[in-house]
């Protein structure tokens, strides 16, 4: 997965399927998530990039600044 690694589990948590949906299927330009404390981040697979927007620590603490995306108005493309 992306931005899903649980240190303390020393593994990944995320959902391979809702993954390979996302990767395979509807191949977004962005997708947004955040249930993952510890994954905290911006990465991109060259199609999608993905954003996990957790703004607190796995002991909810809210340290992580917000992440913000400029996209472009589809009108005006």
């Amino acid at each position: 997965g992306f931005l899903d690694w649980v240190p303390k589990k020393l593994q990944r948590v995320g959902c391979v399927e809702l993954l390979n949906t996302v990767q395979r299927r509807v191949q977004p330009r962005l997708h947004v998530f955040g249930h993952i404390h510890e994954g905290y981040g911006v990465m991109a697979d060259g199609t999608t990039t993905y954003v996990n927007s957790s703004v607190c620590t796995v002991n909810y603490q809210p340290v992580n600044p917000p992440i913000v995306i400029d996209l472009p108005n589809p009108r005006n493309t």
